[in-house]
């Protein structure tokens, strides 16, 4: 038996207890009604009535846990008005177990290895495509195929209509155990690049083009203390936006390494625009690249607190206008003081020593694990029945943006009636008596597991100023995107996953611990050699093989 240490690494398998793993594997096979063939009882069907609403004969109570992604909102998921109106029109009560971000992966843990399982785990990411893999062979998650066929219409009828949501959300097995949240807004790239348009003026200097174009901006910035504070911090972003390696890259520094032609991310793993796979921290431009931000660290052009600082401290220091290139989601609606926005410009891709010029493409509006029901559930009929009804179409967009309220509501945020388009829908404007942290939503916005294409969002609403401003930032680099994703979907088999969890949390920790050393401390140049033989003893080769075959079975 393996142990927990070796089995389950951050970010890609839970850590949680083997022994209490492979119990309830052992434990809740054969009683899976949808994994047996169905041979159990069917209890949804003494609650549930056989069509339309209430969904149930008599008011129950179903239990949910999931992530709460980081949020300055106050109140709870159950609180809203979106949530207690479909409690009124369903007869389901769902009682939350909401666990903050930063909590969450060891709360996750210790729910499935002590077996006190809810009835669903619901909240986008509140899986990665392992995990869930993963989960689902050792029956703690059920497959969802069949109810989905003869229980969520709605549901159904979106997964025929796009298959590529479809083929996402299937584990290598080919059962379905956990429902992706979907949004599809035609967004292709997470990050934008953002320097202090104004700070270049004041010295004369042009956007910068290049790699040493913009170490020259950086170096501007600080010798002539340009923000005229004492405290000018010419570079800074997030080392690591977050532990998981699925993330979004939206806040961190992946973008220098493109303009040294190796497209880095979290993984390590990218399908270059050959579809080749390779393994990014032992390609030559990797090694550039951080012999490059060495040179900006050593120089006090990038802020001492990159590895350590959280989002709110990054804004923070942008809002004092101190700090002269960041990366966010766009710029406008950034991480900047909204009224100083204007002083921004985008910055290009940057063009290397060796004429590479790129941006990371992302998959478009997939969050995964966003709805999973467990073993335990008695009635996962109900469940799937509950979901489906919030993916009908008007509640799909409630769900996703907030609650259809008049025209004067300024209670929480929601949609109202547009003025610039009618019959269409916007989301209502923050009162400026009211801090953003006292602005809570009337609907579980952004976490909740619908499945809402283009042509939903297009029916209902007027484009918000978000989205209008990431758009234009996506339509800004993308003339240089990637042909494939950083964030591709991979799907691999059980016996792939042992095998993956067995290498990755070292080997990951490896690289990035060794990454962030070299970029603080330099040294990169002499231990070169060493580390890729160090890879070796990390077995980087059977890792990347790993992904390829992966690769090759998606094809």
């Amino acid at each position: 038996m393996q142990t927990m240490k070796n089995r389950y690494p951050p970010g890609v398998i839970a850590l949680a207890c083997i022994a209490g793993l492979l119990c309830i594997a052992c434990g809740n096979k054969s009683g899976n009604r949808a994994a047996s063939g169905g041979t159990a009882k069917n209890l949804s069907s003494e609650v549930m009535n056989p069509t339309g609403l209430p969904i149930v004969k008599s008011p129950i109570t179903l239990s949910f846990s999931g992530i709460q992604m980081n949020t300055t909102r106050t109140g709870r998921w159950d609180e809203t008005d979106m949530m207690k109106d479909t409690a009124e029109k369903t007869g389901i009560k769902i009682a939350w177990e909401v666990v903050p971000q930063a909590s969450w992966k060891e709360k996750k843990n210790l729910i499935i290895a002590s077996r006190e399982l809810p009835d669903a785990f619901m909240a986008s990411l509140s899986f990665n495509a392992n995990e869930i893999a993963q989960y689902g062979a050792d029956g703690v998650l059920i497959p969802l195929e069949g109810l989905i066929d003869q229980y969520a219409p709605n549901i159904k009828a979106l997964m025929q209509e796009y298959p590529d949501y479809a083929a996402a959300t299937r584990s290598p097995d080919g059962h379905i155990y956990a429902l992706s949240s979907w949004e599809d807004l035609g967004f292709d790239s997470f990050s934008a690049g953002i320097i202090r348009k104004d700070w270049l003026d004041k010295l004369g200097l042009p956007v910068p083009s290049t790699t040493e174009e913009f170490y020259q901006s950086l170096k501007a910035f600080k010798d002539q203390d340009v923000s005229g504070t004492g405290k000018t911090i010419p570079f800074s972003f997030m080392f690591k936006e977050s532990q998981m390696l699925n993330r979004e890259v939206k806040r961190e520094f992946e973008w220098i390494f493109l303009a040294f032609g190796c497209a880095d991310n979290p993984y390590h793993i990218f399908i270059e625009d050959n579809n080749e796979i390779v393994f990014t921290a032992s390609q030559p431009g990797y090694k550039e690249a951080v012999q490059y931000l060495h040179r900006l660290y050593a120089e006090g052009l990038i802020d001492v607190e990159v590895f350590t600082q959280d989002r709110t401290l990054l804004t923070n220091k942008i809002r004092q206008n101190n700090v002269g290139v960041y990366t966010d989601y766009r710029l406008e609606f950034s991480m900047a003081d909204p009224n100083t926005e204007s002083l921004y410009t985008l910055l290009p891709p940057l063009i290397g020593p060796h004429g590479d010029q790129r941006w990371l493409r992302a998959q478009i509006g997939i969050s995964e694990g966003a709805f999973a029901i467990t073993s335990a559930c008695k009635y996962p009929e109900v469940a799937i029945r509950w979901l489906d009804f919030i993916n009908e179409e008007e509640n799909n967009i409630q769900y996703r943006y907030g609650m259809f309220k008049s025209a004067d509501w300024t209670a929480s945020e929601a949609l109202i009636p547009s003025t610039a388009i009618p019959g269409k829908w916007e989301v209502n404007s923050r009162p400026s008596s009211i801090e953003p942290s006292n602005w809570p939503f009337s609907s579980p916005i952004s976490v909740m597991p619908v499945i809402t294409p283009f042509k939903v969002i297009d029916k209902y609403i007027a484009e918000k100023g978000s989205n209008v401003a990431k758009n234009k930032a996506c339509g800004f680099y993308r003339p240089y995107l990637t042909k494939n994703p950083y964030n591709y979907l991979w799907r691999f088999s059980e016996d792939e996953l042992e095998e993956l969890a067995l290498l990755q949390t070292d080997l990951i920790g490896y690289v990035d611990k060794t990454m962030a050393k070299w970029i603080a401390d330099g040294g990169i140049e002499q231990e070169w050699d060493a580390y890729l033989n160090e890879l070796k003893r990390y077995n980087v080769d059977d890792y990347l093989e790993l992904y390829k075959t992966a690769y090759r079975r998606s094809k």
